[in-house]
């Protein structure tokens, strides 16, 4: 869907990861520090099994880089994390960490377009959202030759603030399908969800990848689909296997994909929700406290939602089961079909989701453009997305 714009003016339009060098990402820790790409950074050791190192990546996605790391020190996978995940057409830096190996061991790695800025042992590893924001560098290609002008029009427009929408990156990397898949599940299913996550052709690049999930879906046999899925789709891969044995048992097919992978297909469909909601306030103009939502103050100038106020930014709802709903969230419910109790999910209660919070706006903090170069550069809170800061300015 068309999500509305909360700035009037026409865009500047070109390009946007034309190539890596042209998206740059450094994450900001959680006290504020930079972690600067191409620059040395490391901390005291502490006591512990695990190492923290700052990965440096170009042209990879984190849960590839960290993978091929695993591999190459010839671990777990599971045993290596992130405090967030950043874009693969892109270069960029983060906070991991790695457990029951040495650091001088993981600073010896040589990996194509993967750097080790630095490492230090710890006593926990890193958790996912460990991270206050990050500073971003983005060039546009090709842009309307009066961008200048209209990014400062723009710019006024905006106050510092953009629409806090998921962008496009929560909803699947090339086949977008993860939200309809989790409205599937939620809505009990189960065998529509898993022949779109096996058989879904749009978006699908892979030649190979294409033409097996086309004759799959001729041929509904999951046997004789083991012989012919390529074995990089492993996910799709350990589904298959279990149909072969069990044919009608979509739930259990389901089971096969890790937690995580689940709980992105019910997030996405939450995401999705988010931005149908906020995209018609926004249209309405109409940004101001709604029931059940609240005011939430500030950490280092970031938003944060763990400090209600008396005023501030305005924290609007993920639905889950615990969600109180105001008229404008139960309608658009009633339009889905869902209700809110859905997000219980008696049939999967590991993935049972309960709702949270987002700010309905985000700051553009350090706004920097300059003319010469059509280059970007400001810094955004952990969870809000570059592409759609930048979609106001550009417009298509």
């Amino acid at each position: 869907m068309q999500l509305s714009y909360l700035s009037s003016s026409p865009g500047i339009k070109g390009a946007i990861k034309s190539a890596p060098e042209d998206f740059l990402v450094e994450e900001i820790s959680e006290d504020g520090t930079i972690l600067e790409l191409d620059k040395p950074f490391s901390k005291p050791d502490t006591p512990g099994r695990f190492v923290h190192f700052v990965l440096q990546k170009k042209n990879w996605s984190t849960s590839s880089a960290l993978s091929e790391i695993a591999d190459r020190l010839r671990m777990n996978p599971r045993y290596l994390n992130a405090a967030g995940n950043k874009d693969k057409t892109a270069i960029t830096t983060q906070l991991a960490s790695a457990g029951g190996i040495t650091k001088d061991k993981l600073l010896s790695l040589a990996i194509k377009d993967i750097k080790i800025n630095g490492a230090w042992t710890a006593a926990d590893k890193v958790r996912m959202g460990a991270l206050l924001g990050n500073r971003f560098t983005i060039k546009i290609q090709d842009a309307n030759p009066s961008a200048s002008e209209q990014v400062n029009i723009i710019f006024g427009e905006l106050g510092g603030l953009f629409p806090n929408y998921f962008g496009e990156q929560r909803f699947g990397s090339s086949r977008k399908n993860t939200a309809r898949i989790g409205e599937l599940i939620l809505r009990d299913g189960y065998e529509e969800a898993v022949k779109l996550f096996l058989c879904g052709l749009e978006g699908e690049e892979n030649e190979q990848a294409r033409l097996a999930r086309k004759e799959l879906a001729d041929t509904n046999d999951y046997s004789r689909a083991l012989s012919y899925f390529p074995k990089n789709l492993k996910l799709e891969r350990s589904m298959l296997a279990h149909l072969s044995k069990r044919p009608d048992d979509y739930p259990g097919a389901l089971k096969q994909l890790p937690r995580n992978i689940l709980l992105l297909f019910i997030h996405a469909f939450q995401s999705q929700m988010f931005n149908q909601l906020l995209s018609e306030r926004i249209k309405e103009k109409e940004l101001t406290l709604e029931k059940g939502e609240y005011y939430c103050g500030e950490t280092l100038g970031f938003p944060d939602i763990s400090k209600a106020e008396a005023e501030g930014w305005i924290a609007g709802k993920i639905i889950g089961y615990e969600t109180p709903l105001n008229e404008r969230e139960e309608t658009l419910l009633e339009k889905l079909n869902v209700s809110k109790e859905s997000f219980r999910m008696k049939s999967m209660p590991e993935i049972a989701s309960r709702g949270t919070y987002r700010t309905l706006l985000a700051p553009m903090k350090d706004f920097n453009f300059s003319r010469d170069s059509c280059v970007f550069r400001f810094s955004l809170p952990a969870g809000a997305y570059a592409t759609v800061a930048m979609a106001e300015f550009m417009k298509g």
